[in-house]
């Protein structure tokens, strides 16, 4: 009886060893992770303000859909770095499509957030990268080179701004907030975004278009905005700013309220007082349309 009792014993605690290095092990995977996102979005930075007010290349990749070699050169920038410390993951560049997609991680990267702002000398712009865990977003930064400002979020962990926490508005009263929007390059999309502007107009305080929409997210996690809606969405558009209004305390879905993931075609940011209401006004405007 003590034999089996000591080799039960013995298994237990092989077992719970083995657990705590592997919970170790991933850890320092996460470790490395963090430096290497903020590495990321810092050294693609450093290449969109070398270039900004210098003469560059600028093409169309879609009506209305800039893009400069300055968003390769960071792009392939930071394909780079994460290919160095985590070769086995998966990568969606803005620019360079998929890469490993059989991996767990993903890494998700908008290497120049607000190209036709870049374009157009207007300084509002920044590099956005995020690493999702099986399609579920883990940590994200996002980074603005004209302010030095570098938002941080992971998932559990909260969110923050050059390492200080940061929250979502506590404002209910959508006549005392700004609310932030992008539209699709489509016409239906622009249409769409048009009525619920109408809409929103009456009732927010004011309407903004920053033309990043990473920007504006971060804006939203740190209660500069109240709020931030788009339609067809992109990933990299959206991945990293919608952990860090998440953490900031803020709600995000897509427009028909279920929670936003890596594959939704639009997204509604808020600080989640405001979220129903103008979820309301979205759905409102959509049943209009399919009547």
């Amino acid at each position: 009886m003590q034999r089996i009792f000591a080799e039960k014993s013995l298994f237990v605690r092989n077992v719970l060893l083995k657990k705590i290095a592997v919970s170790r092990g991933e850890e320092m995977k996460m470790e490395t992770a963090r430096n290497v996102i903020k590495e990321c979005v810092k050294e693609g930075g450093k290449i969109l303000l070398e270039y900004f007010n210098r003469p560059f290349q600028v093409w169309e990749k879609s009506k209305g859909n800039l893009v400069t070699e300055v968003d390769l050169k960071s792009e392939e920038k930071i394909k780079s770095i994460i290919q160095k410390n985590f070769p086995e993951h998966g990568i969606l560049g803005e620019e360079s499509g998929f890469q490993n997609t059989d991996s767990e991680y993903l890494w998700v990267i908008d290497p120049l957030d607000g190209t036709t702002n870049y374009s157009m000398k207007n300084p509002f712009f920044n590099v956005s990268v995020s690493l999702a865990k099986n399609n579920n977003i883990v940590l994200a930064c996002t980074y603005v080179p004209v302010t030095n400002e570098l938002f941080f979020a992971e998932k559990g962990e909260g969110a923050f701004l050059n390492e200080k926490p940061i929250r979502v508005s506590k404002e209910a009263d959508i006549s005392k907030l700004n609310i932030a929007f992008c539209n699709g390059g489509l016409k239906e999309d622009k249409i769409e975004i048009a009525k619920i502007f109408a809409k929103l107009k009456l009732i927010a305080r004011d309407f903004d278009r920053l033309k990043s929409g990473a920007l504006e997210l971060a804006f939203v996690a740190s209660g500069r905005l109240g709020g931030y809606l788009a339609n067809n969405n992109k990933a990299w558009d959206s991945a990293a700013g919608s952990l860090l209004v998440k953490e900031a305390g803020g709600k995000v879905t897509d427009f028909e309220g279920n929670p936003w993931n890596v594959e939704s075609k639009d997204i509604l940011a808020t600080n989640k007082k405001i979220h129903q209401e103008i979820l309301d006004i979205v759905k409102e405007i959509r049943e209009q349309d399919f009547n």
